[in-house]
């Protein structure tokens, strides 16, 4: 038997002057209401306060779906009405609110539906994004992307920017992957290499105080190229063996040196004012400063004439 419908919401029976807008709403079937999001949680404390001023309720009449005129149920995207006669509170999908002639903001809708749209889009590629990561054993990855605040470190900043990408993609290469193993590590040692690194500082030397020309003989822990006063010139960090630091102009023998690699050179070094295991080198010569000969021994009978 058909429902013969006697409300006063009935298309037929609609009079567009009594119906003031009042809001937007996203109300799918099922699924995700985005009841989280800016947009919606906005449109919700509207409709709110509305609520609070008039003391009306939803209109309690048989329609059968989302939209209470026609009764449609895929009308997911809707416009609340206030129907003052009643003091009722209808939703209407954006056919009928044309075909009644309601007054609303269409562009506002349009804009509405497009911002739900594009966040149900990110959430389906979010989600996406996480399955591929835990397949993979690389949950650790997606807790670093969605940690609020800046990144701790650059490690950090790199794995959220590739995470970022497989979201907006849907997914990343093998050597991606790899790379992300590669720097979840990096962030699950940092403790125990900064704990090293302090161990190694506490017991490294301080920079010679001399004014002789000190060996310095280590590892160079950075190489970079510098444009200054006197153009552009490489300069070089060293580790020395006894732990201190010092950083300078690389010695034109030793240019092309790279990370890592072991130097040997003599120079004038002077600790830093702020850092007495750190400091600067300068007029570097290459192997050791060479040292006076010394004087042969003389054999007093082989001096002797014969």
């Amino acid at each position: 038997m058909t429902l013969v419908r006697t409300d006063v919401h009935r298309p037929s029976a609609i009079e567009p002057a009594d119906y003031d807008y009042v809001a937007f709403e996203c109300v799918p079937k099922s699924g995700d209401l985005l009841g989280d999001c800016g947009f919606q949680l906005a449109e919700r404390a509207k409709i709110r306060t509305h609520f609070e001023c008039t003391g009306g309720t939803y209109s309690q009449h048989a329609h059968g779906g989302n939209c209470m005129v026609c009764g449609n149920a895929n009308a997911i995207y809707t416009v609340l009405f206030h129907h003052r006669p009643s003091n009722t509170y209808v939703r209407m999908g954006q056919d009928c609110a044309e075909k009644v002639d309601a007054q609303y903001p269409r562009d506002m809708f349009v804009s509405f539906k497009r911002t739900a749209e594009e966040e149900r889009r990110a959430r389906a590629g979010k989600a996406k994004a996480r399955r591929f990561l835990e397949d993979r054993s690389l949950a650790a990855a997606w807790a670093v992307w969605e940690a609020s605040g800046p990144s701790p470190s650059d490690d950090h900043f790199t794995v959220k920017d590739v995470v970022s990408k497989l979201v907006r993609y849907g997914s990343i290469s093998e050597k991606q992957v790899g790379f992300l193993r590669f720097l979840l590590r990096k962030i699950a040692d940092r403790p125990q290499v900064e704990a090293r690194r302090a161990a190694e500082r506490e017991a490294a030397a301080p920079v010679p105080v001399t004014d002789a020309r000190v060996l310095v003989e280590g590892e160079v822990v950075s190489v970079k190229v510098v444009d200054g006063n006197y153009g552009r010139q490489t300069k070089i960090l060293v580790k020395a063996d006894a732990g201190w630091k010092v950083y300078g102009t690389c010695p034109s023998v030793l240019l092309g040196v790279e990370r890592g690699e072991r130097v040997r050179f003599t120079a004038a070094v002077t600790p830093s004012r702020d850092d007495p295991k750190f400091g600067f080198f300068s007029r570097p010569v290459a192997g050791e400063e060479p040292q006076a000969a010394p004087a042969p021994s003389v054999d007093a009978d082989a001096a002797i004439p014969f």
